[in-house]
């Protein structure tokens, strides 16, 4: 693969993964800040008003620390301003120092053959961007691998979160609708994880000192949020390997 094609794609991959972290700031912020007061409600100064990580107890429904929401909303904003600058700088390259071609050069050969054959050659000058050095690539590779598994501990994080929330709630609506016997079962194997936050959002109960504007649809955002984040990983796994096999080009 030739170093222009390169730079386009991973000029793509960067835009793709600005856009898919601000989705999953985004949203996870909205899910956090809609449901932060109402299930904080833990005794003393420990904050539990995560909406991942979500806690079943006997009488209320608590939220997880706040620890894995700051990471999940304000985690993506590192890699965000990492693709921001490398998106400029491909950018820029692509659109305007690519050198193109100026002029086509053709030269006839005339071959001393018995039947007097002549050979036609035509030399094309291909679009090119300005050789960088291997040190850049270098560079750029190590950054974009440690970003790859930095996207993928949050992924890993936020996955894990959505579902401890999700389980646990299960639980509380067994409470909640007084659920038993046979009709179990449809809560804990047929119910998804969007149904639960569904039921969750019309029948979880606000405190005394907390009011939810409205509601909001608490599923969506975060399946929003965790998929977004699956795929900032996936974009920087992909970017690492053009940036690891044009550093080995260099060679």
């Amino acid at each position: 693969m030739d170093q222009l094609t390169a730079e386009k794609r991973l000029t793509l991959a960067y835009l793709f993964c600005i856009v898919a972290g601000t989705t999953t700031s985004v949203t996870t912020g909205i899910a956090w800040g809609h449901w932060y007061r109402t299930l904080d409600q833990c005794v003393g100064d420990r904050n539990c008003s995560c909406i991942i990580y979500g806690q079943h107890t006997a009488t209320v429904f608590l939220g997880g620390p706040q620890a894995p929401c700051i990471w999940t909303t304000f985690g993506p904003l590192f890699y965000i301003f990492f693709c921001i600058g490398l998106t400029c700088f491909h950018g820029y390259r692509v659109l305007f120092t690519t050198k193109s071609p100026r002029m086509r050069t053709t030269r006839s050969v005339m071959a001393k053959m018995e039947l007097g054959e002549a050979v036609q050659i035509q030399t094309i000058t291909q679009e090119v961007t300005s050789s960088l050095p291997r040190a850049f690539w270098v560079c750029v590779s190590v950054l974009s691998v440690f970003f790859t598994v930095y996207s993928l501990v949050h992924f890993g994080i936020y996955v894990d979160g959505y579902y401890e929330t999700c389980n646990q709630y299960r639980k509380t609506l067994e409470r909640l609708l007084s659920l038993h016997g046979s009709a179990l079962p449809v809560i804990y194997h047929r119910l998804t994880c969007q149904g639960v936050f569904d039921f969750m959002d019309y029948m979880q109960l606000d405190t005394g000192v907390a009011y939810r504007n409205g509601i909001i649809n608490t599923g969506i955002a975060l399946i929003l949020g965790v998929a977004s984040s699956g795929i900032s990983w996936i974009l920087f796994l992909f970017a690492s390997v053009l940036n690891i096999k044009l550093a080995k080009a260099g060679d």
